[in-house]
């Protein structure tokens, strides 16, 4: 679990590992809100905060501006939340878009933090193997259940390093030729067989940008909307791993689910950050 702060200004929301973390976040943005408190002047470096009558006049810039940051920090360190999840913003019930290179450490970070609160796992991913060993590293537990559905086969009973209780994980190897609707008819049946009520579901799709470059927008989308809407009835979070920036073609079709997601999270420098 993380800490959580809201912007009482903006749509910036941000998850950091605690409240020590944080500290730098909400400050760096609240001084964003204000650059006009701190100004330069015969050599010295002066700051005026806009929330109380605290004001400070420094030789040192540096110093100044990180010293102001610690105070703007100490006007919202109230309202930081702990033990929070991304996925409290919507009940564990929803769509997330991860704008991140679907293989970065910012990914990893994300994958870790939904999977490790999960009971049932299904991850759709061209590399089984090195998400059945990030999982392995990363949490301190399998889930109850862990399903990888992948085109690529990777015999994970071979790996006796692999920590995994019997039963607790299973390979759907599918064919690379099948649409993008028999695979969301593959997600939907792995539902059906292995979720069990009162279950946290935590379904990754990691080959996006795989189905917007092999296919028109308009079945990209409805392969989406089908997740979501399957998502909804059963409950759970989908995570979608995009990156824009690495093809616009994704860009376009994710302004077209805008109504579909209900978070967009950047991963950096292990935080997550919602921003207006």
């Amino acid at each position: 679990m993380m800490a959580r702060w809201e912007c009482g200004h903006c749509g910036f929301l941000a998850w950091a590992d605690d409240r020590d973390a944080m500290r730098e976040v909400t400050g760096s943005h609240l001084l964003a809100h204000a650059p006009e408190a701190v100004t330069r002047s015969d050599f010295r470096t002066n700051w005026d905060c806009p929330y109380c009558a605290t004001a400070k006049t420094a030789y040192d810039a540096d110093g100044a501006v990180d010293e102001f940051k610690t105070h703007l920090h100490e006007h919202v360190a109230d309202r930081i939340v702990d033990d929070a999840h991304v996925a409290d913003r919507f009940d564990w019930n929803g769509t997330v878009r991860i704008d991140a290179p679907v293989d970065s450490d910012g990914a990893d970070d994300l994958r870790a933090h939904f999977h490790g609160h999960a009971d049932l796992v299904i991850a759709v991913t061209l590399d089984p193997e090195r998400f059945v060993r990030l999982l392995d590293d990363r949490l301190d537990a399998w889930p109850r259940r862990t399903v990888v559905v992948s085109t690529e086969e990777y015999p994970f009973d071979d790996e006796a390093d692999i920590g995994v209780d019997d039963g607790a994980i299973e390979m759907v190897e599918i064919d690379p030729r099948l649409g993008p609707d028999e695979l969301g008819e593959t997600v939907s049946r792995i539902i059906d067989v292995n979720h069990a009520a009162g279950d946290v579901l935590s379904l990754e799709v990691s080959v996006f940008h795989e189905i917007v470059s092999s296919f028109d927008v308009q079945t990209a989308c409805a392969f989406v909307r089908m997740l979501s809407a399957r998502i909804d009835d059963a409950g759970g979070a989908l995570q979608l791993y995009v990156d824009g920036d690495a093809d616009p073609n994704v860009s376009t079709v994710m302004n077209f689910l805008d109504d579909e997601v209900e978070l967009a999270i950047t991963p950096a420098d292990g935080r997550f950050i919602r921003r207006s």
